[in-house]
């Protein structure tokens, strides 16, 4: 087993090259150098995996180096160019793979590191603790008191798994403890107490080398102090942070393992603790002997809205009495309309001209493609595709047309345009790096239920991801036209809030609301602000990924009305001030940077502001002002 370390901003990086890894390899992930340091001193690592994604990587790979100067390191880089590649391996990279790359690639990298590089494995040492005292009557009791409650889960592995692992710390006093069960072929964790998840969730241990072969051919306790001729073992048993493990038997063979992590006093194990041990892994193994199910973890079940959504293109099913029974997230984006109000009603509720493409094609059953019309609501031309159904209704798919009459020289090249692509690239290459891995494996895999499993779910959240791009993208480029209406401005507010609460208690974010009873109708209108206000809101969201405080408030003043958006967060730094509201600017490693952009652009088609203010009397925060509805609007550019 080799254990190696990724560290990428991107999950899907890391599931992608631990599903493309041999399933006898521990994958770890950290997302960030600091974090990464920490395991390194907790976990012997082979080998380390760096995504870089940005223009200074090579400060990141010397970092890395600096960091950990005995492993190899291979970095994943999102550029061919050969001067790029040069600074890495100046930097001290000692493979560099391309994105998205072939599964034969990585492998021939990953050999090459973890073959000729030799790392020295000292040999663990035995604590310098003082004797353990002898063995307690009151351990003895304990242990025939857990069997005896063990015996009462008899037929159900999943239920005996967590609570052998509730009574192992009362018997033996350790830190941590691990319980290891076959499934399918390997050895899995099925229950653990003290041990950290992203190890928990994907170890995987084989019977053709490491701890498990060894206990086919012992099949008796092993103590990482004491045997010093099964390295591999060592290795595996440190990597579970154990000291002490025993086999778990099956009519003679061998179908798991129990281990013991140090024990909570710092003394060492007794040897009549380990024949404790010994005996307790035998009462326990006859009893999962009679359990006639073996562990296996529930699959989770997709939803079939997920997949609607993971889609490209939006999506409506009607039914043949005209109303719409089902729609996906990008039709409710590009119709600019929601779930709620769209299902159940009728299609003309989502505009005549796309209701008369539906409802002509159900009336003469005629497949209509790549019909055009103009939707009034976002103010572009829409292609539809119409296929009845068996049952008098049909199936609708559609995507927005490119405005034509761009001319030749508007398409100039620019440094905007240089740095977009940056943008883009960085975007989408990392998700073209999971679905091409898995659909690689997807022919070797096949028969594997958790790599279905994980090709579903992983290559669909990168395909939205990848939607998510061409969404903003989309946002950012189109001019919309404002329907102005008499709204009142403290309710639009609390709705939008109303819409994070999930998320806001997902984070541990608390929210503070304070609205001014002198706000009353503005004219603006609310499908726009509110979209402004999101922005703003899911931005300070994503400043406090650990939790904080968001505060907004209302406020009439004078001529205008002033929304204030602040939170706990970092804040901005007086350098990035003045630049957060440009185009593609952005702090951090995803996200197209639009967010804020998009919400100075709708302020400002309502003739109001969007400010980043910081100051010594009222803090930090993003004001938005619009006029109230006492200015004339017969000038708007909105009508």
């Amino acid at each position: 087993m080799n254990v190696i370390l990724v560290i990428a901003e991107t999950a899907a990086v890391w599931e992608s090259l631990r599903a493309a890894l041999p399933d006898g390899d521990l994958v770890l992930h950290e997302r960030d150098v600091t974090t990464a340091r920490r395991r390194i001193t907790t976990v012997a690592v082979d080998a380390i995996l760096l995504d870089e994604s940005s223009s200074k990587s090579e400060d990141f790979v010397e970092t890395v180096k600096d960091m950990a100067p005995g492993i190899p390191l291979a970095v994943l880089s999102g550029r061919e160019d050969l001067l790029t590649q040069a600074a890495l391996t100046r930097a001290g990279a000692n493979a560099i793979v391309t994105k998205p790359f072939s599964c034969e690639t990585l492998h021939e990298a990953m050999d090459s590191l973890l073959h000729t590089t030799v790392l020295a494995d000292e040999p663990p040492r035995l604590p310098d603790v003082s004797p353990a005292p002898p063995l307690s009557l009151i351990q003895h009791q304990m242990a025939l008191r857990w069997i005896s409650r063990l015996a009462n889960c008899r037929g159900d592995s999943e239920r005996l798994a967590r609570r052998l692992i509730e009574g192992t710390p009362d018997i033996f006093d350790t830190v941590r403890c691990t319980l290891l069960l076959e499934r399918r072929g390997t050895v899995h964790v099925a229950a653990a107490h003290g041990m950290p998840e992203h190890i928990t969730e994907q170890l995987q241990l084989s019977f053709e080398h490491g701890l498990m072969h060894w206990f086919d051919s012992h099949a008796c306790l092993f103590d990482s102090f004491a045997i010093r001729s099964a390295p591999e073992a060592t290795k595996e048993l440190r990597v579970l942070r154990g000291v002490l493990a025993a086999p778990l038997m099956d009519k003679g063979l061998v179908f798991g393992a129990l281990v013991l992590g140090e024990k909570a006093s710092g003394m060492q194990y007794s040897q009549e603790e380990r024949e404790l041990l010994t005996l307790f892994a035998r009462s326990v193994e006859i009893l999962f002997e009679r359990t006639d199910d073996r562990y296996s973890p529930n699959t989770p079940q997709l939803p079939s809205q997920q997949v609607l959504n993971s889609l490209p293109m939006g999506l409506i099913t009607v039914s043949a009495d005209r109303k719409v029974t089902l729609l996906n997230h990008n039709a409710e984006t590009i119709l600019s309309v929601t779930r709620q109000d769209a299902v159940g009603s009728s299609v003309q509720k989502l505009g005549s001209a796309f209701a008369d493409v539906v409802l002509r094609s159900i009336a003469d059953g005629s497949v209509r493609n790549n019909e055009v019309i103009r939707e009034p609501r976002s103010n572009v031309n829409l292609s539809i595709n119409v296929s009845p159904d068996d049952d008098g209704g049909a199936i609708v798919s559609f995507l927005p047309q490119p405005e034509e009459g761009i001319k030749h020289e508007e398409l100039a090249y620019s440094p905007f345009w240089e740095y977009l692509s940056t943008r883009v690239a960085q975007e989408i290459k990392n998700p073209m790096v999971a679905i091409n891995t898995f659909a690689q494996l997807l022919p070797r895999k096949y028969e594997s239920e958790e790599f279905r499993d994980a090709f579903s779910r992983v290559v669909q959240q990168e395909v939205e991801r990848i939607n998510r791009v061409v969404e903003t993208l989309f946002e950012f480029a189109r001019n919309p036209k404002l329907r102005l209406q008499h709204c009142d401005l403290n309710e639009t507010v609390r709705t939008v809030l109303t819409s994070f609460q999930q998320e806001l208690d997902k984070h541990s974010i608390k929210l503070a609301q304070n609205y001014d009873p002198q706000v009353t109708e503005t004219d603006m209108d609310p499908v726009f602000f509110s979209q402004a206000l999101h922005n703003i809101v899911q931005n300070s969201i994503e400043a406090m990924p650990t939790g904080g405080t968001i505060q907004v408030s209302t406020c009439k003043q004078a001529d205008k009305v002033e929304i204030r958006v602040s939170d706990s967060g970092p804040g901005i730094s007086q350098e990035d001030s003045d630049l957060v509201f440009l185009p593609f600017y952005s702090t951090k490693e995803q996200g197209m940077g639009l967010g804020l952009t998009i919400a100075n652009r709708i302020l400002h088609q309502h003739q109001g502001v969007l400010r980043w203010v910081s100051d010594d009397k009222n803090g930090n925060y993003f004001a938005l002002e619009i006029p109230t509805s006492e200015l004339s609007h017969a000038d708007h550019p909105g009508n």
